[in-house]
């Protein structure tokens, strides 16, 4: 790649239209401030979520996909497309767009991203866009070991279609390198914005009780938050998601709440003494590289979470893991007693979004702009 600007493309698994940010939408914003253009495409909606349209989220979404247009946001384009179904892989290995493809190329075409110099891929179900966008280069970015049947058959489509793969943890890396091994592998791990959570230190004595702030689904660990909240039935604990589920029966000390938006998170945060990563036994689980971790730490908060070998890989001051219940509960207690060493803060600092995404620039072999 030559040392100018670059038109860099995303195929990611999330938008930017719910109250989550994950890794690709702090990436985007950073090759944006080193003078990169980029576009952001994301998992299409499908007329089966339309009729979800009670959903605030779903109406969101479709805001955003409906006309197919580019949205300007924190410098890069995003888009979201659509579908007649629900994006699954499929036997003939593209969805029925109802000519939102066309749109979408045409699109990106007018914003100058005809064909693109590097494309990165999160979402391999997404791999139906690979050939339409033409990219020079393709990058597959995976975040998670994938398990099921058919999103791994997504997975090794894409992956016979790129030069090299940039995971974010050594773990998820390696799962993939047993299945393909020819293909370049790097590592480069999810971070934070670190000067969104940094600025609102609140003294440890006026901290309380413990918090989660993410998504809830089948890798949950509900077990463990029930025996903690049981343990200290003095301390508060909240947890913050869009769709919590069905959480079981919990002690009175557990409040499930809604969504809280970005821009309001460090002020949340800093209220409290712990912060949760519950994560429960499924495999999938032992290779993500939670954002939420450095976000915690940053945000002056002990992390109290499940040791995984993505995270036990990189021992962290102020980070009590833990291996079951009984452990769990010795950690939680670790947690909410003493204040953090500020090391983990240190540490934390070290993973900012804009140092992240000079390394997935690096490792992609493109010249970084300032």
């Amino acid at each position: 790649m030559n040392g100018g600007p670059l038109r860099i493309a995303f195929l990611s698994h999330t938008g930017r239209s719910g109250a989550f940010r994950v890794g690709s939408h702090h990436l985007a914003r950073e090759f944006c401030l080193l003078g990169h253009e980029v576009v952001h495409i994301s998992n299409p909606i499908s007329l089966a979520h339309i009729v979800k349209v009670t959903d605030a989220e779903v109406r969101r979404r479709a805001r955003l996909a409906v006309p197919v247009r580019m949205h300007r946001i924190d410098g890069a384009l995003f888009a979201v497309p659509w579908t007649v179904f629900p994006l699954t892989p499929d036997p003939i290995g593209r969805p029925f767009t109802l000519g939102s493809t066309r749109l979408l190329m045409r699109s990106m075409r007018k914003a100058g991203f005809g064909e693109p110099d590097l494309l990165l891929v999160d979402q391999p179900l997404l791999h139906y866009l690979v050939d339409p966008i033409g990219a020079a280069q393709v990058i597959y970015r995976p975040t998670d070991i994938n398990l099921d049947p058919l999103t791994r058959a997504a997975e090794d489509k894409i992956l016979t279609r790129v030069q090299k793969v940039i995971a974010t943890s050594r773990v998820v890396a390696d799962e993939l390198a047993v299945r393909h091994p020819a293909v370049d592998y790097r590592v480069v791990e999810n971070g934070a914005q670190i000067s969104h959570f940094s600025g609102t230190d609140r003294d440890w004595g006026q901290r309380q009780g413990s918090v989660y702030v993410g998504a809830v689904d089948h890798r949950f660990d509900w077990p463990t938050i029930r025996e903690l909240a049981r343990h200290r039935p003095d301390e508060r604990m909240d947890i913050f998601s869009p769709q919590p589920g069905n959480p079981p029966d919990l002690p009175d000390n557990v409040r499930v709440r809604g969504s809280i938006d970005y821009a309001d998170l460090p002020q949340l945060l800093s209220g409290y003494r712990v912060g949760l990563l519950p994560l429960n036994d499924d495999p999938t689980n032992d290779g993500r590289s939670p954002m939420k971790l450095y976000e915690y730490l940053a945000s002056g908060l002990n992390v109290v979470c499940r040791s995984t070998r993505a995270i036990s890989a990189r021992p962290l001051q102020d980070v009590h893991c833990y291996s079951d219940q009984h452990s769990a509960v010795t950690a939680f207690d670790a947690g909410l007693r003493s204040a953090p060493t500020g090391d983990g803060a240190a540490a934390a600092a070290q993973m900012d979004w804009p140092q992240r995404a000079r390394l997935v620039l690096e490792a992609a072999g493109a010249a970084v702009s300032t």
